[in-house]
């Protein structure tokens, strides 16, 4: 992506991020105005879990915002190093499990090889894209495999249930109001992945991801 489109997703972003911040504001007034009993109750214990979970969905849109615009800066310092794929993989799909509820029981994950590339940033290009396919549905099963291709290693999820288009379209172009504020973890895989040298496109079906 050209240097022109730096900033893209920035009035995107500035409109998705009102609803949630309205949300913890709102929650938040709640529990000030509450008496001293009734901060430790039921009710007090809601209005924090709401506010929590618009504050993280806030978190990850801007961190996901600002990680792209770095990239497309050249701005990042990838520090390259020889990674197991199958590791990458596994820490993916362990961590939407941990971290964001997603029900990974039954998942395959039958990946090999080495990759070439930025650890951290590998990881968040995996996770985005294998929860992309996992969200379109509640009891999501994908298959993660790979195989070695002329650039390096394809690594491809297929998923029983995929969303519809695979390869979404642009941030701006989709309904607003996602609730767990990943609506720019697609691009940003892209990104990764394109800053490595590597790329995604949809194949059978599923998704594959080129990496170097």
């Amino acid at each position: 992506m050209p240097k022109a489109g730096r900033g893209k997703y920035l009035g995107f972003v500035a409109h998705e991020i009102k609803n949630p911040l309205a949300t913890a504001l709102w929650s938040c007034d709640l529990l000030k105005r509450m008496e001293g009993p009734e901060r430790s109750g039921e009710r007090a214990e809601k209005m924090l879990d709401v506010s929590l979970r618009a504050l993280r969905r806030m978190r990850r849109l801007i961190d996901d915002f600002f990680t792209i615009e770095r990239l497309l800066e050249n701005a990042y310092e990838l520090k390259r190093e020889r990674l197991s794929l199958r590791d990458l993989a596994e820490a993916a799909v362990q961590f939407l499990a941990e971290k964001e509820g997603i029900a990974t029981e039954g998942w395959i994950v039958e990946v090999q090889g080495e990759v070439s590339g930025d650890a951290e940033m590998l990881r968040r290009a995996l996770r985005s894209a294998i929860e992309h396919m996992a969200r379109a549905s509640p009891k999501p099963r994908l298959r993660v495999t790979s195989r070695p291709s002329g650039e390096g290693q394809e690594l491809h999820i297929a998923a029983d249930a995929p969303p519809a288009p695979v390869v979404p379209p642009e941030p701006e172009e989709r309904q607003s109001g996602d609730p767990v504020g990943a609506v720019l973890g697609f691009a940003l895989a892209v990104r990764i992945l394109d800053a490595h040298g590597g790329r995604i496109e949809e194949r059978d079906g599923g998704l594959s991801l080129y990496l170097p």
